[in-house]
């Protein structure tokens, strides 16, 4: 099965986000963060209004190798987020392990529904 090709807005947008979210990794007070990120934006709104496709594809795919290189080595993954560093942590046993009691049924449905 062939991998669905990106329109081009899509392609900005999700480098934008990937570009602010890398950013957070890099700087941690917010107001810092802030500054750089209406930095990130003005670079970003420089080209926004070219038309001629063979430019546009090249400043993608060259902000999109900017990216990588500058990427952050170990970016920040919120705690409960998957590989987060309290993924999974405490998770109720399931309920084929042990017999309940009907307290303990009510609990476990509540727990298990977030």
């Amino acid at each position: 099965m062939a991998a669905v090709q990106l329109g081009h807005s899509q392609r900005v947008t999700r480098l934008y986000r990937r570009c602010l979210k890398h950013l957070l990794s890099w700087t941690i007070d917010r107001s810092v963060w802030r500054e750089e990120a209406v930095k990130l934006r003005a670079r970003f709104d420089e080209h926004k209004n070219e038309r001629n496709a063979r430019t546009t594809v090249a400043l993608v795919e060259e902000a999109e190798q900017l990216f990588e290189k500058n990427k952050h080595p170990e970016p920040y993954i919120s705690p409960e987020a998957p590989d987060g560093s309290k993924w999974e942590r405490n998770m109720p046993p399931p309920a084929h392990v042990l017999v309940m009691t009907p307290d303990e049924e009510k609990w476990y449905k509540e727990s298990s529904q977030w």
